[in-house]
């Protein structure tokens, strides 16, 4: 069954390609150390199944005796899940909203408090491989909406993957790993100031791949994958990174050609790649954590944090020095107000005077935008 339109407007459900879900599962197992004991794994919004049956399928040739345990409050979700996983021994798919499981006290100060597992899954889990909804949390309506603010703590417009990070986190056992698929958003914006201290806060990060606009699957936002070790008290430095995004600007060198996207990701070479039908930039680094309270992270490859060196040691001053940076030009109707064929348009194209060069920071090229305010 593949979600439709509307089901995706709503819910926010995107279902994860088998190729990234081997990805992510052959990064979690990497990280993974054996204790000899059986192995809890989670997905809180299972949806089909292609996570679970991906981290089993490796947790089985690894053999590792694990225990597979899926969320997902959509009942024909759950039954192709069901076969998706059907000779999997060991499986417990629920029907249940996964965010209403979790127990959180109101007086809760750690999440490391232990709760009786016969009462709720809360430091249960060894292990979370997930893709949870993208929707902000305003679309699942009011009532929800002040329901899930009130539980987790939440002020202002979030997105629905930030309650779940932090019921994941109540899930897991410490030392646990989380292997999860967002948005990008909280890597760079304001908005993301608190899911990034969070993280901060709650884990040993071991590592973050921002897939930038790859396309690997049909999201209508930018993904990024976040790794890391549950942990009393972390205290991170630094930790690595990993960005993959369309070359759009004008490179003119060596192309390394591979079969696809993941043979790009899963080679060590970074720098300029081909599919045979787009080029991408790859690149890694170390984070660089800004511990101030905005909780920046820095994600730039030695060669870039040099050359942004450079420009900062050369310049007068940085824009922000003398005015409030804000978001230039923001619209939700690109296809209607952005174009490279005004001119095509003839008698129907607008005005001269409405019409603005936008310069983005992912595309530098001069576009042609209808300026609907002017």
């Amino acid at each position: 069954m593949i979600a439709t339109t509307q089901q995706i407007k709503e819910t926010g459900a995107t279902f994860t390609p088998i190729l990234l879900a081997n990805y992510l599962s052959k990064k979690l197992l990497s990280y993974l150390k054996p204790n000899g004991q059986r192995i809890n794994v989670l997905d809180p919004a299972c949806g089909e199944g292609a996570l679970l049956a991906s981290i089993s399928n490796q947790l089985f040739a690894k053999e590792f005796d694990f225990n597979l345990i899926g969320y997902d409050s959509n009942e024909d979700y759950l039954d192709i899940a069901t076969k998706a996983l059907n000779g999997t021994a060991n499986v417990s798919l629920k029907k249940a909203d996964f965010l209403e499981s979790v127990h959180i006290k109101s007086q809760q100060t750690s999440l490391f408090d232990e709760l009786s597992s016969a009462q709720t899954i809360n430091n249960t889990i060894d292990l979370i491989i997930a893709n949870p909804p993208y929707v902000r949390t305003q679309i699942l309506g009011a009532e929800k909406a002040q329901a899930l603010a009130k539980k987790f703590n939440l002020k202002g417009r979030v997105d629905l993957y930030y309650p779940f990070l932090i019921a994941m986190t109540h899930a897991l056992k410490e030392g646990g790993l989380l292997g999860v698929i967002t948005s990008n958003r909280y890597l760079f914006t304001k908005s993301g100031n608190s899911v990034r201290n969070f993280l901060f806060s709650n884990y040993d990060i071991l590592e973050v791949i921002d897939l930038g606009d790859t396309k690997l699957f049909d999201a209508a936002v930018l993904p990024a994958i976040f790794i890391g070790r549950k942990k009393k008290m972390a205290q991170n430095n630094t930790a690595r990174f990993l960005k993959i995004y369309e070359e759009l600007n004008g490179y003119k060198g060596t192309l390394i050609k591979k079969e696809n996207v993941f043979e790009i990701l899963n080679t060590s070479e970074g720098g300029y790649f081909t599919d045979g039908t787009k080029r991408y930039k790859k690149s890694r680094g170390v984070i660089r954590f800004n511990k101030t309270k905005e909780h920046n992270w820095t994600m730039l490859s030695e060669k870039e944090a040099q050359w942004v060196s450079t420009i900062e040691s050369n310049a007068k001053e940085l824009v922000g020095d003398s005015f409030k940076v804000r978001v230039g030009i923001k619209t939700t109707a690109d296809k209607v107000f952005i174009s490279e064929s005004w001119n095509e348009q003839q008698e129907d194209k607008p005005e001269a005077t409405l019409l603005r060069d936008l310069i983005s920071q992912e595309n530098i090229k001069s576009w042609r935008v209808c300026n609907k305010n002017s």
